[in-house]
């Protein structure tokens, strides 16, 4: 399955495309888009553009898309219940968060990450998200043509690169003894643009998770402030030239006051680092054993060593992972390293139901929903022309129903008025009216007959018309002695004194003869003397007009 991971961040746009494997997944692809900083260009209409633009599926059919809602947008707890089944579990957490959360636990969506178990006790990662973020981070997806399937928390989704997600949730023997000491516990410390986020990941699994409001945008004012330059300049310079000296000797007085102005607004995030990794430590009663440094301010020069300094945890930049060989985070210079949220959340598309992602998309935001708006948007044109199409052909149907009972209506009442007029009856009845009806159909018919014989020749008119074709006497002698008249079939039988009146009489019979055929009957001996016997038949048309 594909999976994609968008990670909107307040700096750029990142997307990866991951794929998942036998032992694990491959990054397919993976692209930044940037966001303008300029602080008079609204963004939104940019991001919108941006997502418009993004080529996400490449053809597959198959996939998934993911996006995150930033950590600062939601609340994450550590809770331990009872029981294993995670349906309870999902049940319980409105009424465990109830008094934690800052915000009414009514308008909110809640979801639980397990972590790991002891016994038949559950340890889980318990977040909730007001319904108002969710809902405006899914507009502005819906605006770019953009439906996510999951929407996780990008802290959490970003723990995805160093956690054993592939496995179920880390067991723990049951009993009342501590967790054991945090030899494997590692703290991954991700600076954003805006943000900085610290996950301890214990033996595998997300233990804790904290946000700190600080990022590259507050070096970049303090270099807007100091030089007195746009932001955007200071954004650049913060990228190409800035730097930390770990010591200053050899450095020019120019290098110096830069990397003391580095150090200056690292010092804010450093303290507030300290309480937040001090409060965990004590919390979970764990050690830190090192500190990987992500995102795009981890590229500073020699920031690694600064923090190990004022933190008093090793700290270093990502090299490389396990899954991912072909990455060196912390050798390449295309930024890879910014992309390790957008690669997390492409991990949450993949994951199994042994270990779940973390999804918010539920109750009135649950995939049904958005998977029914995606197939309106598509089809509703359609549909409103099939349904207007339905309307109009239902309105026809009545309209076609109604004029037809009112003209079976008003051809009954004539047909009423019609047979009192001609019967004479104030109330006829049916029997009547069909008589009527019957006597004028045999009318009918015998004026049809008569004007059918009406143009009928006669024998008559017939044996007339054939003498008038007859030879002239002065040829010879001829004598008819029959002459029958069947329908149109005429015959004739006589003598002739001479072979040439025989031949005359064929050829003038072939004349008034249908289609000129005249036939040779057999015919009885001449009884005139020297006179020769003949016998013709042929048809005729007895209607005068030809018909």
């Amino acid at each position: 399955m594909l999976s994609i991971g968008i990670d909107i961040g307040s700096y750029s746009i990142k997307v990866a495309k991951v794929k998942s494997a036998y032992k694990g997944y491959e990054l397919l692809h993976y692209s930044e888009h940037p966001l303008s900083q300029d602080p008079g260009k609204d963004n939104k209409i940019e991001i919108i553009e941006i997502l418009r633009a993004i080529e996400l599926t490449a053809g597959e059919d198959n996939y998934q898309i993911v996006a995150g809602v930033h950590q600062f947008e939601a609340s994450l707890r550590r809770r331990e219940f009872p029981f294993r089944e995670r349906h309870k579990i999902l049940k319980s957490l409105p009424f465990e968060l109830e008094d934690d959360i800052p915000f009414s636990s009514d308008n909110a969506i809640f979801d639980a990450k397990i972590t790991h178990y002891r016994g038949q006790t559950t340890y889980v990662l318990a977040c909730a998200c007001p319904k108002e973020h969710l809902m405006r981070m899914l507009a502005q997806f819906s605006d770019g043509n953009v439906h996510p399937n999951i929407v996780s928390i990008d802290g959490v989704a970003m723990a995805n690169l160093f956690e054993e997600w592939r496995e179920a949730p880390w067991e723990y023997p049951d009993g009342l003894q501590y967790l054991p000491e945090a030899a494997q516990t590692d703290l991954i410390i991700n600076i954003g643009h805006r943000t900085t986020t610290a996950a301890v990941i214990k033996d595998g699994y997300l233990l804790d998770i904290r946000q700190i409001d600080w990022g590259g945008k507050d070096i970049a004012d303090l270099i807007a402030t100091r030089y007195n330059i746009h932001i955007l300049e200071a954004l650049k310079e913060l990228r190409k030239k800035a730097f930390i000296l770990i010591n200053n000797e050899g450095a020019t007085k120019e290098q110096v006051a830069l990397s003391d102005l580095m150090k200056q607004a690292i010092d804010v995030l450093t303290q507030k680092l300290r309480l937040a990794l001090l409060d965990m430590k004590n919390l979970h009663q764990i050690e830190y054993r090192q500190a990987i440094l992500t995102g795009g301010v981890s590229q500073l020069r020699n920031l690694g060593p600064y923090l190990t300094q004022k933190i008093e945890v090793a700290s270093n930049r990502l090299g490389q992972l396990d899954m991912l060989p072909q990455l060196n985070f912390g050798a390449s210079p295309n930024n890879e390293i910014s992309f390790v949220t957008a690669i997390g959340l492409a991990l949450e598309g993949i994951k199994r139901p042994k270990n779940p992602p973390l999804n918010l998309l539920k109750e009135e935001f649950a995939q049904k929903n958005q998977e029914v708006k995606i197939l309106w948007d598509k089809w509703d044109h359609t549909a409103k022309i099939l349904v207007a199409t339905f309307i109009i052909i239902l309105i026809w149907s009545v309209m076609r129903d109604s004029f037809s009972s009112s003209n079976a209506e008003m051809a009954y009442d004539m047909m009423r008025t019609q047979a009192k007029k001609i019967l004479g009856s104030r109330r006829p009845s049916e029997k009547e009216i069909k008589s009527y009806i019957s006597e004028q159909e045999q009318k009918l018919k015998l004026k049809e007959m008569v004007e059918g014989l009406r143009g009928i020749q006669s024998s008559l008119d017939i044996l007339k018309n054939i003498s008038n074709f007859a030879p002239n006497k002065a040829l010879g002698g001829l004598n008819v002695r029959e002459f029958k008249a069947n329908t149109q079939e005429i015959s004739i039988v006589g003598e002739a004194s001479r072979a040439e009146v025989v031949n005359q009489l064929r050829s003038e019979l072939k004349k008034i003869a249908k289609s000129k055929q005249v036939q040779d009957i057999p015919s009885p001996q001449a009884i005139t003397a020297n006179y020769k016997s003949f016998g013709f038949t042929f048809k005729i048309e007895r209607h005068a007009d030809g018909d």
